[in-house]
């Protein structure tokens, strides 16, 4: 009878698969709960980062497992391998959300005026310094120069109609509108826009506003993380900007036509109306003469009034 010696069988390796499978359950149901509006997004950030702690875990017990059973031997070896698998796909939205904290200022607003930035509705009265407010637009003008005004050659109603043809082709949900009631009339449009999968919330403000090449236009987005965008905000700008250059591209055909650039508009003159008197007069300049009786009034005795104006008064005379 042969003797068989008992097979030694990694218990860490089976715990370190299950742990950093649990991640994966863990970030998708934060995901599907933020996206439903259960969850704001500092929870959504919070599950994240409990998902990243358990694909962490996983990852330290699996390399342990191995270890192990390259030294002593056994079996095992399978699950700790998954568990390594597992973990490695938890890191990496942690991965991701570093390289952006890494390689993007940490912003939560962005605007492309950055001295009179467009406002959103019901937006509280800023509680930000001056001098943190200079300090944050002084970032943004390092970080990102690209994001900036712009001005096209059309009246501003059409430039809100392109507006709303862009925000009905991404489905963006408008909270709140400002519509032109004139075709120079300053219009605002705010909207309310997800980034794909994780659907954080970004909020866009576009306001247009008539100038003296035909029309400008300022986006202000701002996020719902509460210390960093990720630079999100600055990617939602330029999609916008890269969605309404095909819109006025569908419209009017070359866009290079319709776009006007800061060194043309620097150059564009105003006319001005001339003044009716070369010498305009001061406020103290002489006392407007007053008439000698009120304009609606009606004399009331017959034959007061001149021949040209008695058949207009006639039916208001007194009879009898």
């Amino acid at each position: 009878m042969r003797k068989r010696y008992p097979v030694r069988r990694s218990e860490l390796a089976r715990a370190a698969r299950f742990i950093a499978a649990l991640g994966l359950p863990t970030l998708l149901a934060g995901i599907l709960a933020h996206r439903s509006g259960v969850i704001g997004a500092q929870d959504l950030a919070n599950t994240l980062l409990a998902a990243v702690v358990l694909g962490l875990t996983g990852v330290a017990m699996s390399c342990i497992a191995i270890a192990n059973w390259w030294n002593k031997g056994g079996i095992g070896v399978a699950d700790a391998a998954r568990g390594l698998f597992y973990g490695l796909i938890m890191l990496a939205p942690a991965a991701a959300v570093l390289a952006a904290t890494a390689a993007f200022p940490p912003l939560t607003d962005v605007s492309t005026d950055l001295n009179d930035p467009p406002s959103f509705a019901g937006e509280p009265l800023a509680l930000v310094s001056a001098s943190a407010a200079a300090a944050s637009g002084e970032i943004q003008r390092g970080a990102y120069p690209d994001i900036v005004s712009r001005r096209f050659r059309i009246s501003p109603s059409d430039l809100h109609a392109a507006v709303l043809k862009v925000v009905e082709k991404e489905r963006w949900t408008v909270l709140a509108e400002l519509p032109p009631d004139m075709r120079d009339a300053p219009t605002l449009i705010e909207v309310k826009t997800q980034v794909p999968v994780v659907a954080i919330a970004n909020d866009l403000t576009i306001r247009v506003r008539p100038d003296r090449t035909g029309a400008l236009i300022d986006v202000r987005a701002r996020s719902a993380l509460p210390t960093h965008d990720l630079g999100l905000n600055a990617w939602r700008i330029r999609g916008f900007y890269r969605a309404l250059d095909e819109t006025l591209t569908e419209a009017y055909g070359d866009i290079a036509k319709l776009t006007v650039t800061a060194e043309e508009a620097a150059a564009t003159v105003v006319e001005e109306l001339p003044l009716l008197t070369e010498q305009p007069q001061s406020a103290g300049a002489g006392a407007v003469p007053l008439p000698s009786m009120k304009p609606l009034a009606v004399p009331s005795g017959p034959g007061s009034l001149p021949g040209e104006l008695d058949e207009i008064y006639e039916e208001d005379l007194p009879q009898g």
